[in-house]
């Protein structure tokens, strides 16, 4: 229910409360009211109505007989029988039975408390003894009541013909009343010893005389079957006919006049609705709709009641209540269906002073509002609900002009307002759709049954540059003083809502999704850039600029580059990136944008791309060389790719070194690898290996040289890693590279042999004399000794003799000699040249060679 702004003065009073009569006025009068033709034989009165014994409290039944009473009443001080409101009797206590629960005695008890008491007790409504107090004696409005009328007050035990005597034990206000109320729930606790009985037809006579005959009736309950019991006859059509009045002779007024008293004092014998109304009408503030024009109607849905009067009507359920409806309300509820429509029952009565002149009024359902220009309309559910949070009639939407309409598509409902249309569906919920361009631009896509479904949210203005948008189903469409309307929907949505939308990076959008493209894929262009979306790659935005613009020449999405599978990303010095699916387009300020992609991409991105050794590339891809290799250049270092020899990276001292003769070693066949012996490092090529330490620092080993270091177990042998790079050039065709451990030579004549220890450093003394050596070092001599022959001569060393050169003569003559293992043990010195003569001391002689003759003899 909605705030009320201005409301009618209305009494809060339930139905078990509502005393008020319709009128206070002679039977004749009351006639006008209770109409006799809503008389139902087989129901004089309702099971729930007759026995309510709690309908109304003592306070209450007192009110009601003071209302009724007329001005000449006796002065109770003076007079022993005293109208009913001034009534006093001291009572006497009854035990507590199977029908009825007792009653405590009590001192100058009231007619209303004796009534209450025995109401409670016995389970009877005390507007039933009201009733029957008035029908059997008049008893409520006479003006001067008789002892006779105190004894005989409910009729119980005593006869209607003869003497009229009354049973001693019977006789008095409160014995009449409680037995005439244990009566009723006798018939009820024994219904086979009594003449009349509830759900069979029964047959009745009209009056006392058996000329005037019978009439069967259908019992309905059994309240009914007690009435019966009580008063045995029917009144005919002339006795209804005549209201208050006389019949014919064969009329009957006891059951008659219970139902006309009933119904002109508390409403309708059906329900407690018929008080409810009785009660509502007789406030002040009911004049403005006149007097009733039909009695009180029940048996509506839901228990419900009504009764018309000359300018509306009063309506009542028990979950309603009894509201007035009258004027446009009224005519309008009345068009859809009355308390059948949807609104149902009205909750609360006509509220003015609304805007524009308005009006509205609360149902079960909803509520039905009305302005002078608009007239009068009902608003339900979520469309309620939903108009209700634009500030009802004071919001942008204003007064509702038509009633909602459904049985759009999707089963959804739409109703018209001043300002605009509220669209509902159980997929959607309900949301305004206003004039403008949103507006415009739905329903030139025909509306909820066009392309994008009913909306979703409500409009949004104020956004950038004059801007709005508004959510639908599929899609939500955005506009602008710059842009016209757009829509954006699905991963191209949900990805442009993540970049802040028209407040993020790209802006407004400038064009509609374009789909169909490879994988599943779309895009969308906006004012800085546009989303591509595919199954393969999600949905990323791609902003104007150099990354962009690199993309586009690589053919977009079909290049081989692919979609994009990032967002552009920027650092603080203004460099940027961005993934796609074949690779990664970078910028730098001042620098051309360069892209990375295929297989040298797979190889940077292994290394870490752009945070890793490698860094920014420097160069564009260069392809075209030979067997189809291609490279690029990154700050430190590169990437080659071969289709024989892979993908590769070459960075740091490794790369220095292969580029100062990368023709020599050829491509990379492998990645670099460390984890050697001594922090030391390696890197394969075609035609030989890189390999770095920190103590030896980097150089290339290839060819014969690589083969014959390999032999000795390349760095984890004795020669170490390489010191330097190989030196070729020499006589002969000759090669050799120093390693941490000696020195390997190539000959092409004498081949690759390694020189190194003490024969290695004799040997770079002096190594002309001797030449290049023509086979590796020999050791396991005697005395722990090794050799090594070259092209001119040997070394021979041992632990205390050291490493020494023999040669020519000499070394014949040693030889003679049994070398090492003769008398002359190993060289202790180099030869010495003199003039004519050439001399070396071994551990057992010396042997002198005479230069003229050739002659070598042992001293």
């Amino acid at each position: 229910m909605r705030p009320v702004l201005r409301v009618l003065t209305v009494l809060a009073v339930l139905a078990a409360s509502l005393l008020a009569p319709v009128a206070t006025s002679t039977p004749a009068q009351q006639a006008d009211a209770a109409d006799t033709r809503l008389f139902s034989a087989g129901n004089i009165i309702s099971d729930a109505v007759f026995f309510d014994g709690r309908a109304m409290d003592a306070g209450q039944i007192q009110r009601f007989l003071e209302s009724k009473s007329p001005s000449s009443c006796p002065d109770p001080a003076l007079d022993s029988s005293p109208c009913l409101e001034d009534f006093r009797l001291d009572t006497t206590s009854r035990a507590a039975d199977g029908l009825c629960a007792g009653y405590q005695g009590a001192a100058r008890e009231s007619a209303a408390q004796i009534i209450a008491k025995v109401s409670v007790s016995c389970r009877v409504s005390p507007r039933v003894i009201l009733v029957l107090l008035q029908k059997e004696m008049g008893f409520i409005t006479s003006s001067n009541p008789t002892a006779k009328m105190y004894d005989r007050a409910a009729g119980y035990y005593c006869p209607d013909i003869g003497t009229g005597w009354c049973h001693p034990d019977y006789a008095g206000l409160q014995k009449q009343l409680y037995n005439a109320a244990r009566q009723y729930q006798r018939y009820a606790a024994y219904p086979a010893n009594y003449s009349y009985r509830a759900g069979y037809t029964n047959t009745i006579q009209w009056d006392v005389p058996t000329s005037c005959g019978t009439s069967q009736v259908f019992i309905q309950n059994q309240a009914t079957a007690g009435l019966y019991n009580y008063t045995p006859y029917r009144p005919n059509q002339a006795a209804l006919d005549a209201g208050y009045g006389t019949g014919n002779d064969c009329s009957a007024y006891g059951n008659r006049n219970f139902w006309l008293y009933f119904t002109d004092w508390f409403g309708s014998t059906q329900s407690p609705g018929g008080a409810a109304i009785a009660a509502r009408a007789a406030l002040a503030d009911a004049v403005t709709i006149g007097s009733a024009t039909s009695g009180i109607i029940c048996g509506l849905p839901q228990g419900g009641c009504f009764r018309a009067h000359q300018k509306g009507a009063i309506y009542w359920s028990p979950n309603s209540g009894a509201r007035i409806v009258w004027g446009a309300i009224q005519a309008r509820w009345g068009a859809l269906g009355w308390e059948t429509g949807r609104l149902g029952y009205p909750t609360g009565e006509e509220s003015c002073g609304l805007a524009g002149g308005g009006c509205f009024q609360d149902f079960q359902n909803g509520a039905m509002y009305w302005s002078p220009a608009t007239g009068a309309h009902p608003v339900l559910g979520s469309i309620q609900k939903k108009w209700a949070s634009t500030t009802w009639e004071t919001g942008y939407l204003g007064y509702p002009t038509a009633a909602e309409r459904c049985g759009l598509t999707a089963k959804g409902c739409y109703q018209q307002y001043q300002g605009g249309r509220i669209y509902w569906s159980s997929a959607s919920g309900a949301h305004a759709v206003v004039p403008g361009p949103m507006s415009t631009f739905w329903t030139a896509r025909g509306n909820e049954k066009g392309s994008l479904g009913y909306p979703t949210g409500d409009q949004t203005c104020g956004l950038a540059d004059n801007g709005c948008s508004q959510s639908f189903q599929k899609g939500t469409v955005f506009a602008s003083a710059a842009h016209p309307a757009r829509i954006v929907s699905g991963a191209v949505l949900t990805k442009y809502a993540a970049t802040k939308a028209q407040d993020g990076v790209l802006g407004y959008p400038t064009g509609n999704a374009v789909c169909g493209l490879a994988d599943k894929g779309c895009f969308q262009t906006f004012a800085k850039g546009a989303i591509y979306t595919s199954a393969g790659s999600g949905a990323w935005t791609v902003l104007d600029g150099p990354l962009r613009t690199a993309w586009a020449a690589q053919r977009w999405e079909t290049g081989r580059l692919g979609y994009p599978t990032a967002d552009q990303v920027c650092g603080a010095d203004g460099r940027c990136l961005q993934q796609f699916q074949g690779g990664v387009v970078y910028s730098s300020p001042g620098t051309a944008t360069r892209i990375v992609g295929g297989p040298i991409y797979e190889a940077y991105a292994t290394s870490g791309r752009e945070k890793g050794r490698l860094g920014f590339p420097t160069s564009a891809e260069r392809c075209g060389l030979g067997g189809g290799r291609c490279n690029q250049y990154f700050e430190g270092g590169i990437v080659i790719h071969s289709p024989i020899t892979g993908t590769h990276v070459v960075s740091g001292e490794i790369r220095k070194t292969w580029l100062r003769a990368p023709a020599l070693l050829g491509y990379p066949i492998g990645a670099e690898y460390c984890g050697l012996v001594r922090s030391g490092c390696l890197q394969k090529f075609e035609r030989g290996s890189v390999y770095s330490s920190p103590t030896a620092g980097t150089h290339a080993v290839k060819g014969p040289i690589f083969r014959a270091w390999g032999g000795q177990r390349w760095e984890l042998g004795q020669l170490g890693y390489p010191k330097t790079g190989e030196s070729c050039g020499l006589a002969g065709g000759r090669c050799r590279q120093y390693f941490e451990g000696g020195i390997v030579i190539h000959s092409p004549t004498t081949g690759t042999h390694v020189v190194w220890g003490a024969i290695g450093r004799a040997w770079l003394k002096a190594p002309a004399p001797l030449g290049y050596p023509t086979r590796g070092e020999v050791c396991g001599l005697t005395q722990g000794g090794c050799f090594q022959d070259f092209q001119k001569g040997h070394f021979y060393w041992s632990p205390t003799t050291g490493a020494h050169a023999v040669s020519g003569r000499i070394f014949k003559a040693w030889a003679a000699q049994r070398w090492e293992t003769g008398t002359l043990g190993y060289p202790t010195e180099d030869a010495v040249v003199a003039p004519t003569t050439i001399t070396q001391r071994f551990q057992g002689g010396t042997l002198v060679e005479d230069r003229t003759t050739g002659q070598v003899a042992r001293k």
